[in-house]
């Protein structure tokens, strides 16, 4: 083993040991690139061999409401592509095996802009709804998932997508606002 792969696991050791002290949960195998911004990573868990790349940010807010609280939870073998951004008010669970694509936007909050006397600026509250992926999903580039979202097992949502509504399981769903445009049968083909 050359010194360049020596240094590199020494390197992924150390960090996987100071984020494992800083959040609430991590599992073994996770990485992590570099410029990732973490807000409250207390109430972040993070599941076996994560990969997220550099740029993301995930953030769980709210979590003076309930110290100790999960709101942000991701599931093992899942990875993020740079730029994506996932904020977790209530909770946001993402499921095993789930391939998210560069400058995806995951929320389960939006603010509230309709106040009678207040610029939606002024106000710090939020309208907040779970947001749950489902196992094996594939969530294409720069797709928004939006609050009170269920996107069902190994379903697929195309580049740019805008989810609004719930999505079922093995799906294929595209467009602004996204809509099913194909499902399959994984039994058809064999497939688990």
């Amino acid at each position: 083993m050359n010194l360049k792969k020596i240094l590199r696991r020494i390197y992924h050791s150390l960090t996987w040991h100071y984020w494992s002290y800083c959040m609430g949960e991590l599992g073994p195998g996770s990485r992590f690139e570099s410029q990732i911004i973490w807000h409250k990573p207390k109430g972040i868990a993070i599941g076996s061999n994560v990969i997220i790349k550099r740029r993301c940010r995930l953030e769980a807010i709210n979590t003076e409401r309930k110290p100790g609280a999960i709101h942000l939870r991701i599931g093992d073998n899942t990875s993020f592509q740079q730029g994506c951004q996932v904020s977790a008010a209530q909770q946001v669970i993402i499921g095993n095996d789930v391939l998210i694509g560069a400058n995806v936007l995951i929320t389960d909050n939006d603010h509230i802009y309709d106040h009678p006397t207040k610029p939606a600026a002024a106000i710090r509250e939020l309208k907040t709804a779970p947001v749950t992926i489902e196992d094996g999903c594939w969530l294409g580039f720069a797709c928004v998932i939006l609050k009170g979202v269920t996107i069902g097992k190994r379903s697929v949502i195309g580049a740019n997508a805008v989810v609004t509504r719930d999505i079922p399981p093995y799906s294929v769903a595209v467009g602004i606002p996204a809509k099913v445009v194909n499902r399959f049968n994984p039994a058809e083909k064999g497939q688990s």
